[in-house]
C-alpha cells in the first residue's frame, strides 16, 4: 500500500473537508452528542481550513490511490525562543486506523514540524478518546493537564499533552 503526503491545494479543500467529517464523526461517536455529529455537513471544515491555511497553518494529506484518507493541521507558535506546534487536528477514515497508516503518517507530521524548527510539540484531545491518547503516548506524548471545554452547548473533558522533540 503506498500511501503519498504532500500539502493541499484550495481545490482539495472541498474533499480535505468531507474526509475530516467522516473521520470526526467516527472517531467521536458515542463521545459526543449524537445529534450534534449528525448535523455536520461534508462542507463543514471547508472554510476552517481556508481561514487555517491563510493564518500561516501548515496542513498535509494522506492519499491512497488519489483518494485523501487523512489530513491533519497544525500551527508554529513562538514563545520567547522557542517554536512549537500546536496540533489542531488529525484524522483517518475509519477503514484505515489499525493498519499502520497513523503511524506512518504521524512520522510526516512529526519530520515537517522539526523541519520547521518545533522544539516540542502541543495538542489537545478528549479524555475519552482512550485510542487516540494510546496512539499519542505511544508516540512519546504525555499528558499534561486535564481541562473543560464547551463546545455546540456540551462540556467535554480534555487533556492537553506534549512531547519534546530531541
Amino acid at each position: 500500500m503506498v500511501i503519498t503526503y504532500r500539502i493541499p491545494t484550495l481545490a482539495d479543500l472541498k474533499k480535505v473537508s468531507e474526509q475530516i467529517m467522516l473521520s470526526y464523526v467516527s472517531a467521536y461517536e458515542g463521545l459526543m452528542d449524537h445529534e450534534y455529529l449528525s448535523t455536520l455537513k461534508a462542507d463543514h471544515w471547508e472554510s476552517v481550513l481556508q481561514e487555517s491555511i491563510q493564518n500561516g497553518d501548515t496542513c498535509l494529506i494522506a492519499e491512497y490511490n488519489g483518494i485523501i484518507i487523512g489530513s491533519t493541521v497544525f500551527g508554529t507558535v513562538s514563545a520567547g525562543d522557542e517554536i512549537y506546534a500546536q496540533w489542531h487536528a488529525f484524522y483517518l477514515l475509519p477503514q484505515y486506523i489499525g493498519i499502520g497508516i497513523g503511524h506512518s503518517f504521524y512520522q510526516k507530521i512529526e519530520e515537517e514540524m522539526i523541519r520547521q524548527k518545533c522544539k516540542r510539540c502541543i495538542l489537545e484531545v478528549l479524555s475519552s478518546n482512550k485510542r487516540a491518547i494510546k496512539f499519542y503516548i505511544s508516540h512519546g506524548f504525555a499528558k499534561s493537564e486535564l481541562f473543560d471545554v464547551e463546545e455546540n452547548d456540551m462540556i467535554l473533558l480534555c487533556n492537553k499533552m506534549t512531547k519534546d522533540f530531541k
